[in-house]
């Protein structure tokens, strides 16, 4: 019961988001604001099978592709989101620190292995290794105060609070199983929740509309 009262409450963020969204869009026709609605969009699809599978059988899914090409395709919307504000610098930076992310990632991508399949595990680096690699460049090039514009800064946190959120709801759903209250899982999906509505007020203030 815990899992589909905050699946719904994910699917009434992501909404309200794609709507903000629609409504940006109509007002200044920006890039950005379509691809964070069509992000928010594709998550929220994601999460309606997800959430109709719970209801419809009183269990998750094992596995389905289904809700993971929605969100797989959110991934890549933000990537496409993040390209559209740093424009064509965006993954070409030379700073050599940038490099532990794909380490991370692929690190990660092994761990994960013991869980679930090889084919979405494969996906999920080549999607998240640019967006975290792109907002943690962006992030040094305001710090350093280089070329990056510093409102960026505020959507490259909300979009790595996101993939930071991602990783731990997926670490924690390897080791809790239960549906308690204290569930660390609950909790952390609850901040891709949170990631979410930080990103149009961010992303707002980064295209200047």
């Amino acid at each position: 019961m815990n899992e589909i009262i905050e699946n719904f409450i994910q699917m009434i963020c992501t909404a309200i988001i794609t709507l903000i969204c629609v409504r940006r869009v109509r007002v200044s026709g920006d890039h950005a604001w379509i691809m964070l609605g069509l992000s928010s969009f594709v998550y929220f699809l994601g999460d309606l099978y997800w959430q109709l599978y719970m209801m419809i059988y009183g269990e998750s899914p094992y596995y389905s592709y289904v809700p993971y090409i929605g969100w797989y395709a959110a991934f890549l919307f933000l990537i496409f989101m993040l390209i559209e504000i740093r424009g064509r610098s965006a993954l070409r930076s030379g700073k050599k620190i940038l490099w532990l992310i794909p380490v991370f990632t692929i690190g990660m991508c092994i761990f994960y292995l013991q869980w679930g399949d090889i084919v979405g595990n494969i996906v999920t680096v080549l999607l998240m290794t640019p967006l975290i690699w792109i907002p943690a460049e962006g992030l040094l090039l305001v710090h350093e105060g280089l070329t990056d514009r510093d409102e960026n800064r505020y959507i490259y946190l909300a979009v790595l609070l996101f993939c930071a959120a991602e990783y731990s709801t997926w670490t924690a759903s390897c080791y809790f199983n239960d549906e308690t209250g204290v569930n660390a899982y609950f909790l952390f999906d609850s901040l891709i929740s949170a990631a979410f509505l930080m990103m149009p007020p961010a992303l707002k203030k980064a295209v200047r509309v």
